[in-house]
């Protein structure tokens, strides 16, 4: 036999005694979500939400972390990963040991049904004991179906319940009737209501049919967490269509129930508001709520109130002083983009321009999230804290003669941060 046969017999033999063995490790395929850190983050670094698990550290390899089970894996290759670090992603690929075989990454998905889908019905028992379902819970204007993991063990969602319960009168005087639903039992959603006043119904869906109806649950959780939904929020009209949802890809950034009667409806303005003194306009300062939960995000706003024949420009216009509303970076919260309306254009006879304008009433808007990482969530202690979210509103008023000097307001908004609550079910009803 020539040397080329030995070679090619030789590793065939290896490949046979070696392919058994590798089909014997603890390999499967799936998809997994998550966030992309830095792949010197500890799994308990991850779930507190350290500074350096999202920080660019250049050479480090990436990893995904699991938010679900509070796993770290590392992936493989890194190509797709690159430029995520932070980002909430859905890895398809293959499980080899620790590490993902990447097959592909794409951005969070799309939570839920879709909006203009028809709402499934739904029987289902809540904390009172009474047969709930989409007709019972039809406020004249539509429903407010609020998805959670638990109102034992999870924190942030018994912030939002009781935060919705809050709100609970500004939604019924829009016509519109409140509901939760979990995988948790009669018993835990009764004792969680009681300790917390909350009285809008609280679906009890212990085997998870109704989760799955609207596409929420979280197929990645086990053990007592298994069968556990997605949060987020849809609206549903009064003939079953779901209008609008709102769900977020990590389950520690929750809107309150205030900021999402705002996307409702925008005309409402929102809960408190101050009026500030400012030159050429009138100023008034809005904000979501005044209390807030760590990873709440709220909304802060300025409504303009410009005279008759009184502009400002538009953000983007061209060799103009334009509006904008700027915060300063505030250390307890995460600043997401500003929100500004659609603009007029408007002829300037003088200099033959279409210029993007505002006039009249509006709103500058801007989200923002409270901080969610564990060193925060410490250090509240008992009461919490007061939190000053502080900024400018800048612009140059013009008229159809003349253009003011550009001015430059100071505003401010007042918060109080509670620590969340913590407190569980007694052991005898919680989820095992």
């Amino acid at each position: 036999m020539n040397k080329f046969a030995w070679t090619w017999t030789f590793a065939l033999l290896l490949a046979v005694s070696v392919t058994p063995s590798r089909q014997s490790e603890n390999a499967s395929a799936g998809p997994w979500s998550g966030v992309i850190i830095n792949g010197a983050c500890s799994v308990d670094e991850a779930f507190s939400e350290a500074a350096k698990c999202t920080a660019q550290t250049p050479g480090a390899p990436l990893a995904l972390y699991d938010d679900t089970i509070r796993k770290v894996y590392a992936l493989d290759p890194q190509d797709q990963a690159r430029g995520h670090l932070g980002d909430s992603v859905t890895i398809q690929g293959k499980l080899e040991g620790n590490s993902i075989r990447v097959v592909s990454l794409k951005k969070f998905s799309e939570i839920g049904l879709r909006a203009g889908q028809k709402a499934p019905d739904f029987s289902a028992r809540d904390q009172f004991g009474k047969i709930q379902s989409l007709e019972t819970l039809k406020g004249s204007k539509g429903t407010v179906l609020l998805f959670y993991r638990s109102a034992d063990w999870c924190p942030y969602c018994k912030g939002q319940l009781i935060q919705l319960q809050a709100a609970k009168e500004r939604f019924e005087k829009q016509g519109i009737e409140l509901a939760g639903i979990s995988y948790d039992s009669v018993g835990i959603l009764k004792y969680f209501s009681d300790r917390k006043k909350i009285d809008f119904p609280l679906l009890s869906d212990p085997d998870s049919r109704i989760i799955r109806m609207y596409q929420v649950l979280n197929a990645e959780a086990v053990g007592p967490n298994a069968g556990m939904a997605r949060p987020g929020y849809f609206f549903i009209d009064t003939e079953g269509v779901i209008r609008e949802k709102f769900f977020e890809a990590r389950y520690r950034e929750r809107l309150t129930g205030n900021t999402v009667l705002a996307k409702l409806f925008p005309e409402l303005g929102e809960e408190v508001t101050d009026t500030v003194e400012a030159p050429h306009l009138e100023l008034s300062l809005g904000q979501s709520d005044r209390i807030a939960i760590p990873g709440n995000l709220v909304t802060v706003t300025a409504e303009v109130h410009l005279p008759r024949d009184v502009h400002v420009y538009a953000p983007g216009t061209k060799g103009y002083k334009t509006i904008r509303m700027v915060i300063d970076p505030p250390p307890d919260f995460e600043l997401k983009q500003p929100s500004y309306p659609s603009a007029k254009t408007l002829y300037l006879p003088a200099i033959k321009e279409r210029v993007p304008v505002f006039e009249g009433i509006f709103r500058i808007r801007q989200v923002l999230k409270v901080n969610s990482t564990g060193e925060f969530s410490g250090a509240l202690g008992v009461d919490g804290k007061k939190v000053t979210v502080s900024g400018s509103i800048e612009y140059q008023a013009c008229d159809s003669r003349i253009c003011y000097l550009p001015e430059t307001v100071p505003v401010d908004w007042q918060f109080q941060i509670v620590p969340l609550d913590r407190q569980r079910a007694p052991e005898d009803i919680r989820h095992k």
